[in-house]
């Protein structure tokens, strides 16, 4: 601890004799960000009439974050709940809707699991990530099932050529080593990454390994023609230091309880443009793979579960007519699991088929050079084999004058029975139908100066047919209804010179099962982040703190009783020496070695000064 802070004053002081050349200041804009997820085709942050967040390469550098899950904290209507330390189970909650209800694509493939639904953040590196895109609010409209909360894009596409690499030494025994190559030219864009990371955790049996690695190339020979490969590899190892006793009165040490697993991604991608049309073709497949086991746990002593998702999606663009434009397209999937424990097999091969139809306007109507009417309405018709059928319409629309917008949003979506909802032994139920929900919003953002925004939005959802287990039939029923309200506020600002700031603040005012009028489990009412720096020459300091309030959760053992887990906040701080080619920091997470806890007996990390050096060609 002694040497890593030696080590901050050393960096604090280096800029008064060093020969560093000072890193170039970005220079992109916040009007100049360019989303995709929001609609079937490229557009301004300033124009989209989504609520949306866009966090760059520099803002993942800024604040030295490893995985993407560190990055989404700071994000307005986003809370994450992870089980333990790094490498656990981590779930995601927009707007407190279920981690089932938000979906997660990685270069606009889709990445969830079949099996139940959601996505595990735990393992999600940032190595290599040039931006991730979040937008809330139902969006089935477009992406069909579990796109009833928002949208999580994170994009590796690379955008100049270089290579890059970071290394990290860490206390509790983490090591960790990035490499990433990349090449962006007029007519080919290509990279590869790859990243190993080992951590011994905090207690006993509580380390991680994880290798994560992925790589691109896309093939422009002209505007009307492209084509690519983009493939995406993690396997991880970790433990899991606690689990109750025999009669799950108390939590005690699991020395041999351990998981790993692997995960994948592999998609073609191929455009065209014919008959004045633009074309987007795009095959894919997912895969995940978890293996359990703990040989002295008195029940389940092992399990081993595979989940593929297939799947294909085509769309067509028009050019801009005096109605807009249009999108229309279909999709194809099936997603299959097979799941075994020590007892034997639970399903093997079991199937889920859809296909889907989907048409999308984005009108823009000019009033003045100052002011622009932004308008987007689509609808999709869904269906699969195992419930039917799901139509989901959605319109968003904005007034934008000068730097100012206004903006209303209204849809619908849903989410499809998991695989293990329909099949898992014992409450599992084939007659399942989709969850679904209906949502409004009404916002205002400001663009301040060339890189600031400020934005704030009221949104108001309802489901209803959620999945939830009946204790009278003992197996999965459509019985939950949730109703949800409250307010989001983002802002980033530099407030003098040299200096910047990004505030978030999600109020959730109402969000309970309306049965029983409980709030929902591990979501805050209140909840957010600060996080400012300064930046002089080389030298950029900067800090982050992070407040979740109470919330309900259960007792990890026997009776399993709701309990209130108490409000935490955290503080990181990290200094670095930005050089043209070298950039060394330090990091100190959990500056307070405060002791709290995510999930109800899982303890979160304790304070870890972490030195690191970035170099980039």
């Amino acid at each position: 601890m002694k040497r890593a802070l030696s080590f901050v004053f050393l960096l604090a002081a280096v800029p008064a004799f060093s020969q560093f050349t000072p890193q170039p200041q970005p220079t992109s804009t916040t009007s100049d960000q360019i989303i995709v997820t929001a609609s079937a085709l490229p557009e301004s942050l300033l124009s989209t009439p989504a609520s949306a967040t866009v966090v760059t390469r520099a803002d993942i550098e800024r604040r030295a974050s490893l995985d993407v899950a560190d990055v989404l904290r700071e994000i307005p209507g986003i809370t994450l709940a992870r089980s333990g330390s790094a490498g656990k189970a981590t779930s995601l909650f927009t707007r407190g809707a279920a981690s089932t209800q938000t979906l997660v694509l990685w270069n606009g493939v889709e990445i969830n699991n079949p099996y139940f639904a959601g996505y595990d953040w735990g393992r999600f590196s940032t190595v290599g990530v040039e931006q991730i895109e979040v937008v809330r609010g139902p969006f089935s409209a477009l992406y069909g099932s579990e796109a009833m909360a928002g949208v999580v894009n994170v994009i590796t596409q690379p955008r100049t050529s270089g290579v890059r690499a970071d290394l990290q030494v860490g206390g509790k025994g983490l090591r960790n080593g990035a490499l990433e190559l990349s090449h962006a030219s007029p007519t080919v864009r290509a990279n590869l990454a790859f990243e190993r990371r080992q951590d011994d955790g905090f207690n006993p049996n509580d380390d991680f390994r994880q290798n994560s690695g992925h790589a691109s190339w896309n093939w422009m020979p002209s505007t009307a023609f492209s084509i690519g490969l983009n493939a995406r590899h993690t396997t991880y190892e970790l433990g899991i230091p606690f689990n109750t006793n025999s009669d799950a009165t108390a939590l005690i040490p699991s020395l041999e309880r351990r998981q790993s697993g692997r995960e994948s991604q592999l998609a073609i991608p191929l455009g065209f443009t014919l008959f004045g049309l633009t074309n987007d073709l795009s095959v894919s497949e997912s895969r995940h793979k978890d293996d359990f086991n703990d040989p002295q746990d008195p029940f389940l002593t092992s399990t081993a579960t595979d989940s593929k998702l297939r799947r294909a999606r085509f769309s067509s663009r028009s050019g801009q007519t005096f109605l807009g434009t249009f999108i229309a397209g279909a999709e194809l999937e099936r997603a299959s699991v097979t799941d075994v424990t020590n007892y034997g097999p639970n399903f093997e091969n079991q199937r889920r088929n859809g296909r889907a139809l989907f048409l999308e306007d984005r009108y823009t109507h000019p009033f003045s050079d100052e002011t622009r009417f932004e308008l987007s309405a689509g609808v999709r018709r869904d269906r699969f084999d195992s419930f039917g059928s799901q139509t989901s319409p959605r319109v968003a629309a904005a007034m934008i004058t000068g730097s100012h917008k206004i903006r209303a949003a209204y849809g619908r979506g849903f989410r499809a029975p998991s695989l293990g909802e329909l099949y898992y032994p014992f409450f599992g139920n084939p007659a399942l139908k989709a969850e679904r929900n209906r949502s409004f919003e009404v916002g205002y953002d400001a663009m301040l100066g060339k890189s600031g925004l400020m934005s704030l939005t009221y949104f108001n959802s309802r489901a209803q047919d959620l999945i939830t287990f009946d204790p009278i039939t003992f197996i999965s029923e459509n019985l939950g209804r949730v109703r949800s309200d409250g307010l989001e506020f983002g802002l980033q600002h530099s407030l003098a010179a040299g200096s910047y700031t990004a505030v978030s603040y999600t109020y959730l005012h109402r969000n309970e099962d309306e049965a029983t009028g409980e709030r929902l489990l591990r979501r805050p009412k209140h909840g957010g982040s600060i996080s400012t720096g300064y930046r002089s020459g080389a030298f950029d300091t900067s800090v982050t703190l992070r407040r979740a309030g109470t919330r309900d959760d259960l007792l990890p053992v026997a009776p399993f009783t709701r309990v209130p887990n108490s409000a935490f906040t955290t503080i990181d701080w990290n200094v670095q020496l930005r050089g043209e080619h070298y950039t060394p920091y330090v990091k100190v997470e959990n500056v307070r070695d405060k002791h709290y806890e995510e999930v109800l007996g899982y303890a979160s990390p304790g304070r870890r000064v972490i030195v690191g050096l970035r170099i980039a060609e």
